[in-house]
């Protein structure tokens, strides 16, 4: 947030308001629903995941409880709070265990399309701009090294300890019964999903007629949502604003430009969890009661 302030107050309010207004409401009506079609490709991937580890999840109860937790998501820093979709399929769960390895095998195809794109992303940037050079010392390579070496060390003198509590949780996430059909199906809307959400940038800035190399706009943003993960900021602000306007200045054009940009996909954000966030008002749960799933 104070990130965020700062950026605002070197720009200027009235500069950022000005390029927001060059967006119609109509394409932001077209964004939200783009946003919704891409939830629901990927409460069709946690439904799949869910039916392969034995819990009977239908399609409407997934499309629900999934909003849900995307509300909860993006309240909480991290994202920990998509971990209460659990609490409202209790009942279904073969055991606990089962349960949060459903969820984390559905943040895992996040996360590795996340990886993919951003790898691609940092390729392409590396390319036209050389934004990564080797350090003029080696200092902080070598206490990276010796950071490594000793969480090796530590991992090799608890092994045994370390292997009888995963033990359990290892054998419940393979537990599942997803095929290669099924793995390739889930990718492919994960996939499918993220160039939706992610491109929703792109079409936010077509629509404010923003000169961008769209391309590297569209890569951009999958660091972006990287970035978003780390537990410092919610809906992350100040984080998306900084990246967004690092990315323009390498193209040459103005940070209100990107601000605006930025400050209209919050927006787009917030509305898009309006339907989680009736269905958490209406079934409410505290986050605190994510401990009787343990």
């Amino acid at each position: 947030m104070i990130l965020f302030c700062l950026l605002i107050y070197k720009v200027g309010w009235e500069e950022t308001f000005d390029s927001i207004k060059k967006i119609s409401i109509i394409h932001l009506l077209v964004a939200i629903v783009i946003f919704w079609i891409a939830f629901y490709l990927k409460s069709v991937r946690w439904k799949i995941i869910s039916n392969s580890f034995g819990i009977p999840l239908h399609a409407y109860q997934a499309l629900k409880i999934f909003f849900i937790g995307l509300f909860l998501a993006n309240i909480t820093p991290g994202k920990l709070g998509d971990f209460g979709r659990l609490f409202y399929i209790k009942d279904q769960l073969p055991n606990q265990k089962v349960g949060w390895s459903s969820l984390i095998m559905d943040r895992i195809f996040d996360l590795i399309c996340l990886i993919f794109f951003s790898s691609i992303a940092i390729f392409y940037y590396q390319i036209n701009f050389k934004v990564l050079k080797l350090p003029d010392d080696y200092l902080s390579t070598l206490l990276l090294g010796i950071v490594l070496l000793l969480l090796t060390f530590v991992l090799f003198v608890f092994r045994k300890k370390i292997k009888k509590y995963i033990k359990p949780w290892w054998e419940a996430f393979n537990s599942h019964t997803l095929g290669i059909k099924k793995i390739l199906l889930s990718v492919c809307i994960t996939c499918l999903s993220m160039i939706l959400i992610y491109g929703v940038f792109n079409y936010i800035a077509w629509s404010m007629s923003i000169p961008i190399n769209h391309l590297g706009l569209f890569l951009g943003t999958f660091i972006l949502g990287l970035l978003t993960l780390l537990p410092i900021t919610i809906l992350g602000i100040g984080v998306r604003e900084t990246s967004l306007v690092v990315i323009f200045q390498l193209y040459g054009l103005p940070s209100q430009d990107a601000i605006a940009l930025s400050l209209i996909l919050f927006l787009l954000q917030l509305i898009s969890f309006i339907p989680g966030a009736i269905w958490f008002y209406l079934s409410p749960i505290q986050l605190s009661q994510l401990r009787e799933l343990k």
